[in-house]
């Protein structure tokens, strides 16, 4: 069971980690499918569209956690200076995710979210579920369909320092990482919350799966989502 939610008010912090799109640098595992350009523009496009949506959200502050450290004024260039930029440090993601939360929590944040950029199609109630499970539980995650997860978050109080526990001797980027990230929670004397199984866009199968998707949100829903993602994904599966 969860703890009783305490009566202090809190302010929440969303990171979102990012990369600078650059050609052979991100979205690689879409290789060959799509041309390296062709997959440095798409995450230009998810990241847009994606930081876009999170100005929607209420009491939230959005900071971009960005790599490498040279590439701040290019990130700015794309996403604009409503949020707060911050260099990633740390010699694996695991030290990324550690030092991002340390530096949320030194800035006065009493719930922290942290966040990819791989999944634009993410409904804004998934983190707002995740915003309020962090009320009455220490942590939220959310799984991601290629057995890693799409967000996690903590309710700093009295949390903070063990929080490097839970990315130690964590198998990145493999199926492997929510079992194991679970699997390390459930030794600590924390409550968690799981939040509804989503999707990455990471392989070229993927491409097909968002581009029909979005088509679908269109369609039943009368709302177009990530419209630059859309837009260009079509222009690309029309050229494959």
């Amino acid at each position: 069971m969860c703890k009783v939610a305490s009566d202090y008010v809190v302010n929440t912090c969303l990171i979102v980690f990012a990369k600078n799109p650059i050609p052979n640098r991100v979205k690689t595992r879409l290789l060959p499918r799509i041309s390296p350009e062709q997959a440095a523009s798409l995450y230009r496009a998810f990241l847009m569209d994606w930081c876009e949506a999170l100005t929607e959200l209420p009491n939230t502050d959005v900071v971009i956690a960005y790599t490498p450290p040279e590439c701040k004024s290019e990130l700015q260039a794309l996403i604009g200076n409503d949020v707060t930029y911050i260099s990633q440090t740390g010699s694996d993601l695991g030290e990324r995710l550690t030092s991002a939360t340390q530096w949320a929590t030194e800035n006065g944040y009493g719930k922290i979210l942290l966040v990819g950029s791989d999944s634009p199609t993410l409904p804004l109630t998934y983190i707002s579920q995740a915003t309020d499970g962090l009320d009455s539980c220490d942590i939220v995650i959310g799984p991601s369909m290629d057995g890693g997860y799409y967000l996690i978050g903590f309710a700093t109080e009295g949390l903070n320092e063990r929080v490097p526990f839970i990315f130690e001797d964590i198998a990145w980027s493999t199926p492997q990482v929510f079992q194991q990230t679970v699997k390390r929670i459930s030794t600590m004397n924390v409550t968690l919350k799981l939040l509804p199984l989503w999707y990455d866009v990471d392989t070229p199968e993927d491409l097909s799966f968002l581009h029909t998707h979005l088509s679908a949100i269109r369609l039943a829903e009368g709302t177009v989502q990530a419209i630059r993602t859309e837009k260009l994904l079509t222009k690309i599966l029309k050229e494959d």
